[in-house]
């Protein structure tokens, strides 16, 4: 008999097949996650393995809200920053979230925005990131708040604090120094 209820609410029991495919499911995800963790072991391996690695490493996570996975996606990418001879504005450009918008004399005005053909894999990373900074970096919070404040759009300010931490991260790796919480940003 078919049902549109779950076998659970119908009162029917489990099928054999459903159980099997279920179990194996579980186990593959399983052993898919032990090779994320190996792999990760293995990264933070070769990080630590390397001086200049390590170095950019320590002081990329010194900012709050840029963990493992976005430190080492931003060193990948950028070849620890030198890719793009550490301009922040560049790096932006790449992770598709620098706005640009057109404008002519006459009749061609637009307002800025990003461009629809960025990696969205690291952009939605740094999203993330973003969320954690908003979150837990008080400074980042402060300037997440006056952005929404003086009538900004929520992804507009959040697009914002993604520049705002490739700017401050560039800046950081370029001068070889750690995030310091007492740093303030202007608007």
């Amino acid at each position: 008999m078919f049902s549109f209820f779950p076998h659970y609410l119908s009162g029917e029991p489990k099928s054999h097949v459903k159980t099997i495919i279920s179990q194996s499911g579980r186990h593959i995800v399983s052993e898919l996650n032990k090779e994320i963790e190996k792999l990760g072991r293995r990264i933070s391996e070769l990080i630590e393995a390397n001086y200049e690695l390590s170095e950019i490493y320590r002081i990329v996570t010194s900012m709050l809200g840029m963990g493992f996975q976005n430190a080492v996606c931003l060193m990948v990418y950028t070849y620890n920053f030198r890719r793009f001879n550490y301009d922040a504005r560049k790096i932006a450009c790449y992770y598709g979230i620098a706005p640009f918008g057109k404008v002519s004399c006459t009749s061609i005005n637009t307002d800025p925005h990003v461009h629809y053909m960025a990696n969205r894999q690291i952009k939605a990373m740094l999203t993330q990131a973003a969320l954690a900074a908003i979150r837990y970096n008080k400074t980042i919070s402060k300037y997440y708040s006056g952005l929404v404040e003086e009538g900004k759009k929520n992804q507009v300010a959040l697009n914002n604090v993604k520049n705002k931490l490739i700017n401050l991260v560039t800046a950081m790796a370029r001068n070889n120094k750690l995030y310091n919480p007492e740093y303030r940003m202007s608007t």
